[in-house]
């Protein structure tokens, strides 16, 4: 059958899948044919086991059911079950764009912390590339919404993610097998068995293997147009424009967007006697994917001079092939003691080490069209060139780290408190390039190269939060968290020039033909690996050690109060705060390498910056009705958001121009120096509403859902920099960038100003809900069927404070109608079943981040995947 045709598999197993659900979890081994009240679910959100509707915070749990049934099988998977919850993804660095209730981190390399905290089993995971596949035999997610800056380390301004993976059963031996096929070539294996060995030991072993074929149309770029002549005419030779080091013809397995992926898990649990208990667990997840591209919006640039081909949104040209090697081994322990009567020490342990490879097409073959190509001159051509060739790599990464964290936890009649030592030790090293070989003024290479042996991250803290009964049916909570954070980059070192007017970048091996003023530019198949970044730091000329380190320390707290209206309701309130620290970047040339409108030939800069903080306030309603056959709760929270980390490219300094040169038209702040960094912006004020319900309205039917409504506003933000496609703002009746000033203020100077306050935040939808129906239907042969589906909505959302509504080049997700289903044949005594399911069915094209375009008036972007459809069997054994 031919590709194409299996393409098409699709749209004929959505109408198959189409059908109202509920699905089991796969090995549960049994399915409720009736149920004649919903079940308590217990979390683990203030440290201690708790009735999810007895717990004073704003949070989501997802049990394993919940998770199979909606193929949850990452983290990015958990965007539409969590009100006011956004994921997306990092193309260059496979890092987790997380934000909560409008609260993001952006900086995902070895820098940067997240501003949702990530945990497995309670314990903090420093970097959240681990927690993309590890949604594979698991007890339940939880997910806090909020500051939490007392009790999670390392503190979040966000909220906290936490995966807790199911843990060794004393009690039998079991295991269940689920394997299953889906469109675009995709295949999955999931298992895990249970053995125990007695009333005291159990090992516990899961695995998870997961490939699928990219559902892109991937072109190997080899184009060649050549270089454009003053006469206008282009001059192929017959060799490709582009490097051609790595390029190579690929199968779709290998194209970008692909998924090629393991992970493994193996834990023992031990009652040492009955007073101690300490589980240990290994896991070991692999990547070898070609990680994600960026694609033009085929939408949004309809009807224009850059609109797409006919080949369509999913469609790439592609010289340098995706190519990820990431491995993430750890070990995790957990030691509980009980001391006595209501009072247990514990002891959290984890040691992880991450080490990754990854390519990465920074272009997407995106070019200038023939007509805005500027001739190459005697003097070369300070504009838009020929070819644009762009890439980055991570050549080598090791990122170890050390979590400790020591707990006291005592409980009495009407008191309980948890208190504890948390500690924190990473060593990152990483060698980075990137590359721009296509550049003015003769079209030759410029690039940077970070190597980085040794970058430390530390962070330890104290805290406490206790709970006490203050009358008959109110309880106060009071909680404190003191925490010091500090970073040092130890001998690293940043080399390069952006700066293609000599041939520094070929290490000799190529001479490229000059005539007295012009140069003529090399091709694809000149440069080769003894050259940039394939070749060591030693090519790159200008070396910057970067030795330097800072420290922070903040203190946290939470207050809160709980009214038990019945023994099945409540209402609560809190005001909590949290923090995230500093840091700082690789030391940089705010003169761009040239002269500094001061005259300074060079000014460096660490481009530090200082921590965010969060102080939410929060007034909530939990209860349960009609026989426990509903659950309901309503939050209203109020967030201050001060000093926000945004990190992307920053004007960090102006530079003069060259004799005769002026900027252009589509261009107006050539002189301005930029850099990667991350930046206090300002201040924002939220607040919003958040509904979640889950109610059996008849024997054998589940409904759920939630809505959400989130207003987001900037308080102040005096330096943004409205620097987005200003060369084709008039052409597409957007305003017009505003004007860059000139003053005094250094914070200002080089900024095109817009004052954007009162604006919408990045990743904040204003309104969202979802609703999910399930049936169990009782076959007469004692069979089960259980069909589900399940939709969610959300309106327009924004990608940067600038709010730009232009149709064109606006920079926003618009609003979109999601739609899940499945449906599942279970047998009578639970010992197999057979799952149809489809995701996206609605076959959205749904952006989770964005950029501007390199090459003219339209915006380059991430995108969730496309319609998802495939079969799973279950053997439960």
């Amino acid at each position: 059958m031919k590709r194409n045709a299996i393409k098409q598999l699709p749209l004929c197993l959505a109408l198959a899948a189409a059908m109202p659900v509920l699905a089991q979890q796969a090995g549960s081994g049994t399915t409720d044919k009736v149920k004649n009240e919903l079940p308590q679910v217990q979390v683990t959100a203030t440290r201690s086991s708790t009735d999810l509707l007895k717990t004073p915070v704003s949070v989501t749990a997802l049990k394993a059911d919940d998770l199979v049934r909606d193929n949850v099988k990452e983290l990015l998977d958990l965007s539409a079950l969590v009100p006011n919850l956004q994921l997306g993804l990092s193309n260059g660095d496979s890092g987790v764009l997380a934000s909560i209730r409008g609260v993001t981190s952006t900086n995902f390399t070895e820098i940067g912390d997240p501003a949702v905290g990530i945990h497995i089993d309670g314990i903090y995971s420093p970097r959240p590339q681990g927690s993309l596949a590890l949604m594979f035999d698991l007890d339940q997610v939880e997910v806090l919404r909020g500051a939490q800056g007392t009790l999670f380390g390392r503190n979040s301004t966000a909220g906290v993610v936490n995966i807790i993976p199911a843990k060794p059963d004393f009690k039998s031996n079991y295991g269940w097998t689920s394997v299953q096929a889906g469109n675009y070539n995709s295949r999955q294996l999931r298992s895990a068995y249970n053995l125990s060995l007695g009333d005291s030991f159990a090992l516990r072993a899961a695995v998870m293997v997961d490939k699928r074929d990219s559902y892109l149309n991937q072109e190997q770029d080899l184009r060649d147009r050549g270089i454009k002549k003053p006469d206008g005419t282009f001059s192929p030779d017959g060799k490709p424009d582009t490097d051609q080091r790595l390029n190579r013809k690929l199968d779709p397995s290998e194209y970008y967007n692909n998924s090629n992926e393991w992970a493994a898990r193996l834990s023992a649990r031990w009652a040492v006697n009955r007073d101690v208990e300490w589980q240990l667990g290994f896991e070991y997840f692999k990547n070898k994917g070609a990680g994600d591209i960026g694609l033009k919006d085929c939408e949004m640039a309809s009807g224009t001079r850059y609109a797409c081909g006919p080949e369509g949104q999913w469609h790439a040209v592609i010289n340098v092939p995706g190519k990820i090697d990431m491995s993430i081994a750890t070990v995790r322990s957990n030691l509980s003691w009980k001391l006595g009567e209501g009072t247990e020490l514990g002891y959290k342990l984890a040691y992880a080490k991450q080490q990754r490879y990854q390519q990465h097409d920074d272009d997407g073959g995106q070019s200038y069209i023939n007509a805005e190509v500027d001739p190459m001159q005697e003097w070369g051509n300070w504009g838009r060139q020929h070819a644009i060739d762009q890439a980055s790599y991570t050549l080598d990464s090791n990122y170890r780290s050390w979590v400790h964290e020591l707990q006291l936890k005592q409980n009495g009649k009407g008191w309980r408190y948890v208190a504890g030592l948390f500690s924190l030790a990473e060593k990152n090293q990483i060698n980075f390039a990137q590359d721009n070989l296509v550049a003015a003024p003769y079209a030759m290479p410029q690039g940077q190269f970070y190597a980085q042996p040794d970058r430390r991250v530390d962070s330890q803290a104290i805290f406490a939060q206790g709970d006490l009964q203050l009358a008959d049916k109110l309880t106060g909570t009071a909680g404190f968290r003191y925490s010091r954070d500090s970073r040092s980059d130890n001998g690293g070192i940043s080399a390069g020039l952006w700066d293609a007017s000599t041939p520094w970048y070929y290490n000799g091996k190529y001479t490229p033909p000059c005539t007295p003023g012009l140069c003529t530019p090399h091709n694809g198949t000149d440069l080769s690996t003894a050259m940039g970044p394939f070749a060591g730091l030693g090519v790159y000329p200008t070396p910057v050690v970067n030795t330097h380190s800072a420290k922070w320390s903040k203190a946290t707290w939470r207050l809160g109060l709980q009214y038990d209206l019945s023994k099945t309701q409540m209402v609560f309130s809190s005001l909590a705060t949290g923090y995230r620290p500093g840091g700082f970047g690789d030391k940089f040339d705010t003169c761009g390498g040239g002269e500094c409108t001061d005259g300074s030939k060079q000014k460096f800069s660490f481009l530090e910056y200082g921590p965010e903080s969060t102080t939410n306030f929060e007034l909530g309603y939990k209860g349960r009705h009609y026989d426990n056959k509903l659950d309901f709760s309503a939050t209203y929270f109020k967030t201050k958001y001060k000093d926000m980390h945004v990190t992307g490219m920053n004007a960090v300094g102006v530079k003069k121009l060259r004799p005769g040169e002026t900027c252009p038209d589509w261009n107006p702040a050539c002189d301005i120096v930029t850099a990667w960094k991350t930046e206090n912006i300002g201040n924002a004020d939220i607040q919003g509403l958040e509904l979640e319900f889950k109610v059996l309205p008849w024997q054998g039917g589940t409904f759920s859902g939630y809505a959400s409504w989130l207003d987001t506003k900037v308080a102040s933000y005096p330096t943004y920099d409205d620097n987005w496609i200003c060369g084709f703002r008039e052409e597409f009746g957007a305003p017009k960038c505003a004007d860059i000033y000139l003053g005094t203020d250094p914070a200002k100077r080089g900024r095109a100003i817009l004052d954007v306050t009162g604006h919408q935040l990045p990743y904040a939808p204003k309104y969202s809900f979802a609703l999910n129906y399930g049936h169990d239907f009782a076959l007469g042969n004692g069979m089960t069927l259980s069909p589900n589906i399940g939709m969610r909505w959300q309106s327009k959302m924004y990608f940067s404070v600038r709010n730009l509504d232009n149709p064109v080049i606006g920079d926003y997700q618009k609003a979109y109608t999601n739609w899940n289903a499945s449906v599942k044949l279970a047998a009578a005594d639970g010992k197999w079943d057979v799952e149809l399911w489809g995701t996206n069915l609605s076959n959205n094209i749904v952006k989770n981040w964005m950029g501007q375009g390199l090459a003219g008036g339209y915006t380059f972007n991430s995108y969730n995947p496309p319609r998802m459809v495939g079969l799973r069997a279950t053997l439960n054994y």
